[in-house]
């Protein structure tokens, strides 16, 4: 199983990328990782078929128009574009969610109403099926509402900041506005960090039900990232041609 996971911008605390957790998750589930870094272009990786595309969490705003957030958007264009031909799989945390968003439907992140959360949160599922999930948040801006108005997208998570915390696009694309890949003690990090940078309000929530191993196998479900490995098989297998019948 392969990943291509493309940094954001900024820290999630000092030292630590906001692409370096759902890294190392990632391989701890056994996927192979390639990293692209942020203000690389990745080309060779770009639109790629058969893998997993992750967009992490980052802090540049998806307006700013700079070179590296314009490449991005196009980076994440080029997934969205295989995704819709069922040839990849892509999951969007925090920043690379409003990317999706922009990039897919020209729908640009808005302010969150009450400041934003940095902390730990329980986010509800929106449709049956969907369980709560406590996870770890950190974001001043929103994927909108009118997301769910695009044909294809369902609505998968919510809670009183931010009413989509997560979203579906067809069976190949999720977006999530908080952050899946993070323990509660990373969760807390990120948070402190976030709020002294974007005086974001703090959230709390049980720390023991936080459960990143969990809750991002479900996010990769919910994209169709377990089917990469039998669409990689059907590819790399040669039809058998019928044998002629053989009349006595």
């Amino acid at each position: 199983m392969e990943a291509v996971v493309w940094q954001g911008s900024g820290e999630a605390w000092p030292g630590t990328s906001w692409a370096d957790p759902v890294h190392r998750l990632l391989v701890r589930l056994g996927w192979r990782v390639t990293l692209v870094p942020w203000g690389a272009t990745g080309a060779e990786h770009r639109g790629r078929a058969g893998v997993l595309h992750v967009f992490s969490g980052g802090e540049e705003p998806v307006g700013s128009g700079s070179a590296a957030m314009l490449d991005r958007l196009a980076a994440v264009a080029a997934a969205l574009g295989t995704a819709q031909q069922d040839g990849c799989a892509v999951v969007g945390i925090c920043l690379g969610a409003q990317m999706i968003a922009a990039a897919g439907a020209g729908l640009p992140p808005r302010p969150v109403a009450g400041g934003g959360e940095a902390g730990l949160t329980t986010v509800r599922g929106a449709e049956p099926g969907v369980r709560d999930l406590v996870v770890a948040t950190a974001h001043v801006a929103e994927v909108p509402e009118e997301i769910l108005a695009v044909p294809g997208v369902r609505h998968l998570w919510s809670n009183p900041v931010t009413t989509v915390q997560g979203f579906g696009w067809g069976e190949r694309v999720v977006g999530v506005q908080f952050h899946p890949e993070l323990s509660a003690e990373e969760g807390r990090r990120a948070a402190l960090s976030f709020r002294q940078g974007f005086a974001a309000p703090p959230v709390d929530a049980p720390d023991q039900a936080v459960d990143p191993r969990r809750t991002l196998q479900t996010i990769l479900r919910a994209a169709g990232a377990h089917r990469l490995v039998a669409d990689r098989e059907r590819r790399e297998t040669p039809e058998v041609a019928a044998a002629p019948a053989v009349r006595g």
